[in-house]
């Protein structure tokens, strides 16, 4: 077909990724999404004096067509290299790169020109004479879709697709580990000298001090995350007690009394990241109409959710499975 009617779940990295590459070849792309703007776990929670990228803290950068993303997205200022010190004054090998003013920063930028429905959470689909509906949350249909993309978490993925595609029980096979998130704004700045620390330990396995990114103002603000496991156990425990526990285990981790706190909350991430990856840059049932597509094809990393996209988005505008 010349044009192609085609719905994305998920604007996260991948999806969008996969919208641009098929807006591109000049197909109608519709992108929903739950969330109040795109980026999925590449988020940035704001309040009046204080900010923190509380999912994805950070990117690396090695893939060419991810190159060329962040090559565009640098001069418009909206990411930067980030430089932390690590404890012991370590040094990373690695380029480290936020988004500026906050990790969502570079989703927003690739979500320019795209048709992106935030809001909405898709919960079921069905098929019909006229294509691929879409139903939400709110039992509102979105009919007329030639194909569908799922760029969510593998197990809302293999939710939407079962009973259409046998993708269903290859995204239900991705385990994916929880994760909590403790954002914390101190009303003086913490006097420990370094601004991430990253331990292979079941509490707090990594720290950083948000506010030493790039463009970064306000409140001495501070993002823990906690274990796998640690998270899994509790993962219904009341976030007072995650926000108690996290906190006394970073004031032991530093060696230092935490000052007081001006704000503290607490995010539960249910699909933070993917354990087993599938080892496939995207998942694709050409006669079902059907896709999937994020990190969880490849590998635990933002780039790994935009080439997993761009990939899919590649082969349905003019690879072999074009549509």
């Amino acid at each position: 077909m010349s044009q192609a009617s085609i719905a994305i779940v998920g604007a996260g990295l991948a999806g969008l990724a996969c919208a641009s590459r098929l807006r591109a070849a000049g197909h109608a792309v519709r992108v929903f999404d739950k969330g109040r703007a795109p980026g999925g776990r590449m988020a940035t929670r704001r309040e009046e004096n204080a900010a923190w990228d509380h999912g994805a803290q950070y990117f690396t950068v090695r893939e060419p067509a991810f190159a060329a993303l962040v090559a565009r997205a640098s001069p418009a200022g909206e990411v930067a290299r980030w430089v932390p010190r690590w404890p012991g004054g370590e040094q990373e090998s690695r380029e480290l790169w936020v988004g500026t003013p906050g990790i969502s920063a570079l989703p927003r930028f690739l979500a320019q020109g795209l048709d992106v429905t935030q809001g909405t959470r898709i919960v079921s689909l069905a098929r019909g004479g006229a294509g691929w509906i879409l139903r939400d949350d709110r039992g509102a249909d979105h009919p007329g879709f030639d194909f569908v993309v799922l760029a969510v978490p593998a197990p809302q993925a293999a939710a939407l697709a079962a009973g259409h595609s046998g993708l269903a029980a290859r995204a239900g096979t991705v385990g994916m580990a929880p994760c909590w998130a403790v954002m914390v704004a101190f009303e003086r700045p913490l006097e420990a000298p370094v601004d991430a620390g990253w331990e292979d330990e079941p509490v707090l396995p990594w720290f950083a001090r948000n506010s030493s990114k790039p463009r970064r103002s306000g409140l001495d603000a501070w993002v823990l995350h906690a274990g796998a496991e640690w998270s899994r156990e509790r993962i219904e425990t009341p976030a007072t007690v995650v926000q108690a526990s996290l906190l006394e285990r970073l004031a032991v981790k530093l060696g230092t009394a935490l000052p007081p706190a001006a704000s503290v909350a607490a995010h539960r991430w249910r699909h933070a990241r993917v354990e087993a990856p599938v080892g496939e840059a995207f998942l694709l049932d050409r006669a079902a109409g059907l896709a999937c597509c994020g990190d969880w094809c490849l590998d635990a990393r933002v780039e790994a959710a935009f080439m997993s996209g761009d990939a899919l988005g590649g082969e349905l505008a003019g690879g072999p499975g074009r549509l």
